[in-house]
């Protein structure tokens, strides 16, 4: 009975069914443990946690959408060549329809990256801290996670730390930028030598999706790479400076060769009507992004003058969101200010423990967030 029941658990181990992939019964489930308020002693709640509009969407997109409200029971947008044809006209055919990529979401973006680029046994190298995601899609096609941290204590990124990682293995290098929890981006000097001293056959996915809160003079664009003809994959997304984050669209760029392979991974109706119409009016809604641009600046020399003001360790950020660091437990400190109405995200996730990331907010929002943490840590 005992050689039975070890047999038994021995097959278990090497695989529950035999259809399963390998690679999917090995990688790491992605999960995100979303706290919840202990009490209900607060009048507003600010969720300052996962870097949305606090000014929310664009008022056309959101009309357009209930304009379109009635037509939902009809199949629309089969194919993405009247999306892609938008996006061309909105980069000035500087990019051209066919080298866009457009997907249910910036995530759902990388995972077509992934299925289209990654093998079994193929590398791939991130930065920590950095997006969760990331490991969770690569493992999924099989990938190895290579991870060559950013530099400590400012978090820059480590290009030579990265260049010798990789070997003939290597498919793919992610580069943040800005990073994200920690804001920090690499330069356009960092990115370059990157670029330089990669092999030619090894593709830099670029995830840019907070490019449009970047003030920094010499931070380099996807756009000019690409244009280039670099082996870059860019990706954006409309959840952020558009405030759609509810609707889950986003797209990527790359060269003409690129974009043509990774366009055969089709799906019809891939991106819902809805979604795809708020898409065509935020484009075009310049005062909303310029609002949300200051609204975001503004906001973040404000926090930064508070953290200086009282010894409170932050990085610099060219995001929606800034990290900071208290000396306070994280998971600790972010269940003390749910309770007060007031959600942030702790860095443990990320990869950077004890730090939090705040998303910056409305002036009541903020000064709200100051308000609570104030109260906790004194």
């Amino acid at each position: 009975m005992g050689n039975t029941f070890s047999r038994r658990v021995m097959s278990e181990e090497k695989s529950k069914h035999p259809l399963f992939k390998a690679q999917i019964e090995k990688a790491t489930r992605f999960q995100l443990r979303k706290p919840t308020p202990n009490k209900t002693n607060w009048d507003t709640f600010y969720k300052l946690s996962s870097n949305e509009n606090m000014m929310g969407a664009s008022p056309k997109a959101v009309a357009a959408m209930k304009a379109a409200l009635e037509g939902v029971y009809e199949y629309d947008f089969y194919d993405d060549y009247q999306f892609q044809d938008v996006l061309a006209d909105f980069y000035n055919q500087e990019i051209k329809s066919g080298q866009f990529i457009t997907a249910n979401s910036g995530v759902e973006v990388l995972e077509i990256i992934c299925r289209g680029l990654v093998s079994v046994g193929s590398e791939c190298i991130i930065s920590s801290p950095t997006f969760s995601p990331y490991k969770n899609i690569i493992e999924l096609e099989g990938g190895v996670v290579i991870d060559i941290p950013l530099k400590l204590p400012d978090y820059s990124y480590d290009v030579e730390g990265v260049l010798n990682a990789v070997t003939d293995k290597t498919a793919i290098v992610f580069v943040t930028n800005p990073n994200n929890p920690t804001g920090t981006y690499a330069t356009k000097d960092e990115f370059e030598r990157l670029l330089d001293g990669l092999p030619k056959d090894v593709i830099v996915v670029y995830d840019e999706v907070y490019f449009h809160f970047v003030d920094a003079d010499d931070f380099p664009y996807a756009k000019d790479y690409v244009k280039a003809g670099n082996n870059v994959i860019s990706l954006h997304t409309f959840s952020k400076i558009y405030g759609l984050a509810g609707m889950r669209v986003g797209y990527g760029f790359t060269t003409p060769e690129i974009g043509e392979y990774l366009n055969k991974i089709f799906r019809p109706f891939r991106i819902g009507t809805l979604a795809t119409i708020a898409a065509y009016e935020a484009l075009k809604d310049t005062e909303h992004v310029e609002a949300s641009q200051k609204m975001v600046w503004e906001g973040k020399k404000w926090l930064y003058k508070k953290f200086d003001e009282n010894n409170i360790q932050y990085w610099p950020s060219q995001g929606n969101f800034v990290m900071f660091k208290v000396g306070m437990n994280s998971l600790e400190l972010t269940s003390a200010m749910l309770d007060q109405g007031v959600m942030v995200r702790p860095g443990d996730n990320f990869g950077a423990p004890g730090c939090i990331r705040l998303t910056i907010g409305t002036n009541e929002a903020n000064e709200r967030f100051w308000e609570v943490l104030q109260g906790i840590i004194k």
